[in-house]
């Protein structure tokens, strides 16, 4: 699932359509947007997955950005918007794990971490 979900957006990261590439070779990183294990319990399917680049990668899991409800990817603190999530058709994205990934950044910009 994690190369399907690179090859569906050609290595380009969905946040700002990068296409980094590391010994010659496309690099890109499959985020999952409900973590894996406890204590969130996601599943390990392409409908979890986003493909990002190693900075949208880190403020992703850090809760630092999140996809709103119309799409759009937004800093936790501030609001700040930086676009629109790029999307292929073919890639269904569960709204349910994104609704999931904006609680944590609730809280986090709530806790002020």
């Amino acid at each position: 699932m994690v190369n399907q979900v690179k090859d569906l957006y050609g290595n380009a990261c969905q946040v700002c359509t990068t296409r980094l590439r590391y010994k010659r070779r496309p690099y890109s990183e499959a985020a999952h947007i409900r973590g894996l294990g406890s204590p969130h319990d996601g599943p390990d399917e392409l409908a979890n997955l986003l493909c990002l680049c190693p900075n949208h990668h880190v403020l992703f899991d850090g809760l630092e950005i999140f996809i709103d409800v119309d799409g759009y990817v937004k800093k936790t603190h501030g609001g700040e918007s930086l676009g629109r999530l790029h999307r292929n058709a073919s890639h269904r994205i569960d709204d349910e794990h994104l609704r999931y990934h904006r609680t944590l950044c609730d809280l986090n910009r709530l806790t002020g971490k």
